[in-house]
């Protein structure tokens, strides 16, 4: 995921942990960025698979250039 107000890159889990003390406990579908403790939505489980997708590709990529 990436902070929609500070720009860092982060995982769903480091979102989780920060998020834990939530009086919502955690149903209130949002993320909460482990940098800057801004709060947003969280991704869509298609946009975190296209990511991954995206990612290993770039990866693959990489490697044949090699």
């Amino acid at each position: 995921m990436k902070c929609a107000f500070c720009g860092y890159t982060y995982e769903q889990h480091e979102a989780a942990v920060v998020c834990q003390g939530c009086g919502l406990f955690g149903g209130c579908h949002l993320t909460k960025c482990p940098r800057c403790g801004y709060e947003q939505p969280q991704e869509p489980a298609i946009v975190q698979w296209l990511r991954r997708w995206r990612a290993r590709r770039e990866v693959e990529a990489a490697t044949r250039k090699r």
